[in-house]
């Protein structure tokens, strides 16, 4: 099999472990193993740590760079950035880009970046600015939208960004608001009377 051959199959496999997000173990799990023999016989397939080290990164640089190239030829965009704790309590600061490209709109998260420094609004200012800064995004954006957080606020007046203030978040806390007003009929549980007055989502 020949070089190319094989780089072809292994973005293949990329392609479907990262959009089908699956774990990068399934490449060295017995059932695949088996699937690519089926397949062709004469194809080895990535460990997990080739995947993880090699693969993905080199197919993150080449998708990071095309995005840089049609985003050169866009005159402004708009940004949302949020940011958010996973369930095991690790934070994260994610900025997404919206525009038009060939009259289509588009939009793509440049980053999702874990976070270890208190996130003050400078410190936000600054890992913000950092992602403008890989995109070539200076003089580009037009608004920022972001929830209503006081150092989103501070970071984006830092970065002198018009603040579009997410109207998900708005509902979510007005909603929340008028929850606890609400009189439920006799008979419903407290423990319902409590969920539904802590997490009401839009």
């Amino acid at each position: 099999m020949t070089k190319e051959k094989v780089d072809e199959i292994h973005r293949a496999v990329t392609k479907f472990i990262v959009k089908d997000l699956h774990p990068f173990s399934t490449v060295e799990s017995p059932s695949f193993r088996e699937m690519s023999t089926a397949l062709n016989p004469r194809y080895q397939p990535p460990s997990r740590d080739d995947l993880s080290n090699t693969l993905v990164p080199a197919w993150y640089c080449v998708e990071k760079s095309n995005l840089i190239q049609n985003l050169a030829q866009v005159n402004k965009v708009a940004i949302t950035c949020d940011g958010w704790t996973s369930i095991a309590q690790d934070h994260f600061l994610t900025v997404t880009v919206h525009y038009i490209y060939k009259g289509k709109m588009k939009q793509n998260v440049l980053s999702t970046e874990a976070v270890y420094e208190s996130q003050t609004g400078p410190v936000v200012a600054k890992e913000i600015s950092s992602v403008v800064e890989q995109f070539h995004l200076g003089g580009k954006i037009i608004a920022a939208t972001v929830d209503n957080a006081c150092n989103m606020d501070v970071a984006l007046k830092k970065l002198d960004f018009l603040k579009v203030g997410c109207f998900a978040h708005t509902l979510n806390l007005a909603a929340q608001r008028c929850m606890t007003f609400l009189q439920f009929p006799a008979g419903v549980p407290k423990s319902v009377q409590l969920w539904c007055g802590s997490n009401v989502h839009p």
